[in-house]
């Protein structure tokens, strides 16, 4: 029991030393935040001093720092005035700056931001779509006549006219991109302060700061802006960062309407429009300089086909034609005003058969007139005189072709003389007169040095003596003293001319008449048949030009043969065929008559009597072409060897024979067959191994 009421009393002592204590260390702490706690009542905290509290030590040297008189100590405050710890520290004053606010693309308009942080997205592929820009914290003497202007280049659009002050600049609800901006500053902040900006461009990333009403993005690219940052500098401070590529433009833009395609997209900077490769002609084009740095801009015109030079165009105006299937066959360029004594426009065509020419400059003619060739890709780019590098201009960039008085000719012909002078492509002689041509003269004029330079040489077959000598141009070839007579003809071009023409020609033949046209060499005539040559034409043909005829069937070797039937080779020669030979067959005389030569020239090779179909089954009558081919089928009991198909089931074929080989019924000269036209075997046979297929058969009465 006295052991326990010496703990208890122990106990309470302790108790009371702990109250003691508990109120000083409360105040202690309510002097070093200003704030007392529950225990203590007011007045009764103390200060550091007070309380004496050691203080942190001042390093030896130094001074502390003088306390502010008026300072009320902590712990002391007047807590009627203000609750303790609701006492805001004192704020410098805000500094002037720019807050701006984007609409992205499925967003909408995001929270603003402050000077130097990003609006936007970047990584989302989002475009920015509107922007509102303010001022902030304005000097109190620039509030009234200060503020900020700025527009937006719009997808569409283009640049939209300058907003201010928090408007809207760009489109909302129309899906349309903001491609660039510019900002500026206005009234007297202006001339205390710069405002840079930068923006987040698809495909390009970053680009650089632009400043003071400049451009920053891109047109005519097609790319968004994504994001965009803005800062006001000290007037003259240093930039945020690089300037360089914080506008991207082409210089010179151009479109190309192409045969087949139509309209392309547009090209920039010396890329290729229009096709190589394709032989797609270029058929209208528009050219124009986005932006021109200077007054002035872009004028040109172009050689259409059939038309010749066009007036000139400017500024994306259409040039050329569309729908009407004409090619551009030349072009020139200029700049106009300020913009051509600071900049130099070059421009490069590829021809048909011809491929990249060098450039040409400021106005100078690029392509070829008089030869028939298509303009198929261009490239354009301006040059910057002074600064930028030059592309190559020398070598060939325009070509004049030959006008058709440039080339004529002219020769003697029995019982007429000297004829004059004929352009070309124009008869030189007679035909059905029976007067033969002895000689010919041929002539060649070369306008200018753009026209291709080059020779024309040419050789004749004269009766009896054969062929002569080449001469050229200007020079006589053939017979001078009227003994002998022309049989044939042949002609080369060389030098530079021969390779943008070929030279064709043809000859009009006793018995034979007009042969086809022969070209760059060939023979044309007949030698070893004493036909004589009575008639001629030439023409000089650009390789891009379409031919004057078809270059076949222009000499031969081989004497017409008539035939037996005048009739037959008469109606022969109204008809053509894809192969040297035609078959007639006369139904009323049951004959079968094959020729060889061409159309209005069939010279007969054979002429046999054939069995024909009867008056209850007729062989068709018509004009048809050789088919297929075998060497024997069974009717019946019979076996016909050596079938050749010209119309469905008909056939020529051998007379009737037994699977032997025998003949059992050889009887040609009639009608008898059931449709078909029996042949003795061995004509049946020379049809099956001489006659292709594609061959025309003509079946008449």
């Amino acid at each position: 029991m006295k052991k326990r009421n010496i703990l208890i009393a122990f106990f309470m002592v302790c108790l009371l030393c702990v109250n003691s204590v508990l109120p000083s260390f409360a105040a202690v702490n309510g002097g070093n935040d200003g704030q007392t706690t529950e225990e203590s009542s007011p007045g009764t905290g103390v200060n550091d001093k007070e309380s004496g509290d050691i203080t942190e030590e001042q390093p030896e040297g130094e001074e502390t720092e003088e306390e502010d008189p008026g300072k009320e100590e902590p712990g002391n405050e007047d807590p009627s005035e203000e609750e303790p710890g609701t006492e805001e520290p004192e704020q410098d004053e805000k500094s002037f700056g720019v807050e701006y606010q984007a609409h992205v693309a499925r967003i909408g308009w995001q929270d603003p931001v402050e000077q130097g942080e990003i609006a936007g997205t970047m990584g989302e592929s989002l475009a920015i779509e509107a922007l509102k820009i303010n001022l902030v914290n304005l000097p109190e003497e620039d509030v009234e006549t200060s503020g900020v202007e700025y527009a937006a280049h719009v997808q569409s659009y283009g640049w939209q006219d300058f907003v201010s002050n928090g408007e809207i600049s760009g489109t909302e609800g129309k899906s349309k991109r903001v491609e660039a901006v510019k900002i500026r500053l206005t009234g007297t902040i202006a001339e205390k302060y710069d405002i840079y900006y930068r923006v987040h461009c698809q495909t390009y990333g970053w680009l650089g700061w632009a400043m003071n009403g400049e451009a920053a993005g891109s047109s005519q690219y097609a790319k968004r802006v994504e994001a965009i940052e803005i800062r006001v500098v000290e007037k003259n401070g240093e930039a945020p960062g690089s300037t360089e590529d914080h506008y991207r433009y082409p210089r010179i833009m151009y479109q190309t309407h192409v045969q087949s395609y139509g309209w392309q997209g547009n090209k920039y900077e010396d890329q290729i429009a229009g096709t190589t490769g394709e032989s797609k002609r270029i058929e209208a084009l528009m050219i124009s300089v986005p932006e021109a740095p200077y007054e002035g801009g872009i004028e040109y015109r172009v050689h259409v086909q059939g038309i010749g030079w066009q007036d000139w165009k400017q500024n994306g105006e259409l040039a050329g034609t569309t729908g009407e299937g004409r090619r551009i066959e030349a072009i020139e360029i200029r700049l106009t005003g300020e913009m051509a004594k600071h900049y130099e426009v070059y421009y490069s065509l590829h021809l048909s058969k011809i491929g990249w020419c060098n450039y040409a400059a400021g106005g100078e003619t690029a392509g070829s007139v008089n030869l028939s060739k298509k303009v198929e890709a261009l490239k354009i780019k301006l040059v910057e005189k002074g600064i930028d590098e030059v592309p190559d201009t020398s070598g060939t960039k325009y070509i004049q072709g030959y006008a058709n008085s440039d080339m004529y000719y002219k020769g003697t012909i029995q019982g007429y003389g000297m004829s004059g002078n004929v352009t070309q492509g124009t008869t030189l002689g007679t035909g059905g007169e029976s007067r033969r041509l002895e000689n010919i003269c041929v002539y060649l004029d070369r306008e200018n040095e753009y026209v291709p330079s080059g020779i024309i040489k040419y050789a004749v077959h004269l009766s009896g003596t054969g062929w002569t000598d080449w001469v050229e141009q200007g020079n006589i070839a053939g017979c001078t003293d009227g003994s002998r007579g022309m049989e044939a003809i042949t002609m080369v071009l060389s030098g530079e001319i021969e390779k943008y023409y070929d030279i064709y020609y043809r000859t009009y033949v006793q018995k034979y008449g007009w042969l086809g046209w022969a070209k760059n060499g060939q023979a044309a005539g007949t030698t070893k048949c004493g036909y004589r040559l009575e008639a001629v034409q030439i023409r000089l043909v650009s390789k891009d030009a379409a031919k004057p005829g078809e270059n076949s069937d222009y000499y031969t070797e081989r004497k017409i043969n008539l035939g037996p039937d005048p009739g037959m080779v008469g109606r022969a020669n109204l008809y053509g065929s894809t192969t040297p030979y035609i078959i007639m067959v006369d139904r009323s005389a049951h004959t079968v008559g094959i020729y060889q030569g061409w159309q209005g020239c069939w010279s007969n090779v054979q002429y046999w009597s054939c069995a024909n179909g009867k008056p209850s089954t007729p062989t068709v009558s018509g004009v048809f072409s050789v088919g297929n081919k075998g060497y024997y089928f069974d009717s019946g009991a019979y076996r016909c060897f050596w079938w050749t198909q010209f119309y469905g089931d008909y056939l020529f074929h051998s007379v009737l024979c037994w699977p032997n080989g025998a003949i059992a019924d050889g009887r040609v000269g009639m009608a008898l067959s059931h449709g078909c036209v029996r042949l003795e075997v061995q004509n049946a046979k020379w049809i099956y191994d001489n006659i292709p297929r594609g061959t025309t058969v003509v079946v008449y009465n």
